[in-house]
């Protein structure tokens, strides 16, 4: 009986992957390069693929657009900075890391929106939907996972307390509150 492994769609003895039919059997240890294998030192997938680096890229690419979007909204820095940490804190989390494309451009409209809440800024999440072309039932899901995930605690505003804010932040507030007497 024969010790080496076989493909088992197709019965082909290559180890790794089966160069008939493409058919992966293990990601195991690689080598890279001859240097590599003249001195028997193993490269695991991850260092030979760089996917830690891709990883950091897609943090680099969300730090980003958290950036772009806050600059878009005219954010204070303060609020950018914060929105940032949020992003870099969430990304690492299981729920936020192996998602679509669509749910991690929700997390950076999340990120913006908790970050405005916290300072009684007027955001709306329809704002925040638009901006992003986001559907605001998976905004609305992803929000709260967010706000669970990162154990934050986010005052909500009342349509009242949000229009008096916009109007303060507008130097709008004494026109509009004026109701002249008959």
């Amino acid at each position: 009986m024969s010790s080496q492994k076989k493909c088992p769609d197709c019965g082909s003895l290559e180890i790794l992957v089966c160069a008939d039919c493409g058919f992966i059997l293990t990601e195991g240890l690689l080598t890279t390069t001859y240097a590599d294998e003249e001195h028997l030192q193993e490269v695991t997938y991850s260092r030979s693929t760089g996917q830690n680096e891709q990883t950091s890229r897609c943090v680099q690419r969300g730090v980003k657009r958290v950036r772009d979007l806050c600059k878009v909204l005219r954010l204070p820095s303060l609020f950018e900075d914060t929105a940032v940490s949020y992003y870099q804190q969430a990304i690492k989390r299981p729920c936020f890391s192996l998602v679509s494309l669509e749910k991690k451009e929700m997390l950076v409209g999340c990120c913006i929106f908790g970050t405005c809440r916290q300072h009684n800024w007027p955001l709306t999440m329809g704002t925040v939907c638009l901006l992003l072309y986001g559907d605001k039932e998976l905004f609305a899901k992803t929000y709260l996972c967010f706000l669970k995930e990162l154990a934050l605690d986010v005052p909500t505003l009342s349509l009242m307390d949000m229009v008096k804010t916009h109007l303060n932040r507008n130097g709008c507030f004494h026109i509009c509150m004026y109701t002249p007497t008959p």
